[in-house]
């Protein structure tokens, strides 16, 4: 009897405990598994949050397509998802995972780009062995409200889509919030002089943005406006996490750098993130310009983490100590 009092106390303990560690994942993750609206083809209308979507098939995500009636389908076709993101997610990292699609991704969150992997024809390059992962800018996301995530792919041959993988939407750790967001598109040039500048994710490796096996120079630049009451504060440049070397500049003017562009050797500097004090007087009230030159020597190259963006010292040194506190 008392055997079986210990047995049952047990299990109860061992299902409340599980019942408990559900919560808390439930808490920072939303499954994403099951019906998605769907369209074979391709139109850039389809990203907007705006589109009506209601007359779509509906698809199994994660699956093969060809599993789901489209045999033998080779092409572009998009997917569509209406999530509600709780407000708990706020000022956290938010990773949408997307499993393994084959061959090439590119995915909208709200209208706007957030990531891709692999490249589209004219120049394919498939990506079907990587895992998705992308980061949402907390700026795009309506809390408490409907978001609409769009995935555009390309499939060249044998099986196509999201086929397989989790397939979700996970918050991890509270982020720095910039008093200036400079996540999203910025302008790029491969080569050290900048020049040809093409459009470009940032954060988001440049190999996954057709530059695949490009090592060496390139140049980020943006022009970023700031009000006068801004401009007379200490500001910081948050940078992100970088591969390898980087040199940023402010209005034509040298700031800071890390590692060295001259150096050909590995500095292995590619592991933590800048944060760059700006100089008083150096950011004027209205437009400037911003700069990062960066070397890659090898692997992955480019800015690859955020948040990137403008922070006053006073919040910069705010969010620290709470993070102290956590």
């Amino acid at each position: 009897m008392k055997k079986f009092a210990f047995n049952t106390i047990g299990v109860l303990i061992l299902i409340f405990s599980n019942i408990l560690a559900k919560a808390e994942y439930s808490q920072n993750e939303i499954n994403l598994h099951g019906p998605w609206a769907f369209s074979i083809g391709d139109n850039s209308d389809w990203a907007k949050a705006s589109f009506n979507d209601s007359n779509w098939e509906t698809i199994r995500v994660p699956a093969r397509w060809e599993e789901e009636g489209f045999q033998g389908y080779n092409g572009f076709a998009w997917y569509r998802k209406n999530v509600d993101i709780p407000v708990n997610f706020q000022n956290r990292v938010i990773i949408l995972e997307l499993g393994y699609i084959d061959d090439v991704d590119e995915v909208y969150l709200n209208g706007e780009k957030i990531g891709q992997t692999g490249a589209f024809p004219p120049n394919y390059s498939t990506a079907y062995n990587s895992f998705r992962k992308y980061i949402i800018p907390n700026a795009l996301v309506n809390y408490n409200g409907s978001n609409v995530i769009a995935v555009r792919v390309y499939d060249s041959q044998l099986e196509g889509g999201i086929v397989r993988g989790n397939v979700r939407l996970v918050a991890g750790e509270v982020v720095i919030q910039p008093d200036i967001d400079l996540n999203g598109t910025w302008n790029f040039s491969a080569g050290m002089r900048g020049g040809n500048e093409a459009k470009i994710l940032v954060p988001g490796q440049w190999e996954n943005q057709g530059y695949f096996n490009y090592d060496g120079f390139a140049v980020y630049s943006r022009h970023v406006d700031v009000s006068v009451a801004m401009s007379k504060k200490k500001l910081i440049f948050l940078a992100g996490r970088i591969d390898d070397d980087d040199e940023f500049y402010v209005n034509g003017v040298l700031v800071a750098a890390t590692g060295d562009l001259k150096n050909r050797n590995n500095t292995n500097m590619h592991l933590e993130k800048r944060n760059y004090f700006i100089p008083e007087g150096l950011i004027k009230p209205g437009k400037n310009l911003l700069e990062i030159k960066v070397l890659d020597r090898g692997g992955e190259g480019g800015i690859l983490e955020g948040p990137v963006g403008i922070i006053t010292q006073e919040n910069f040194i705010k969010y620290w100590q709470s993070a102290r506190q956590r």
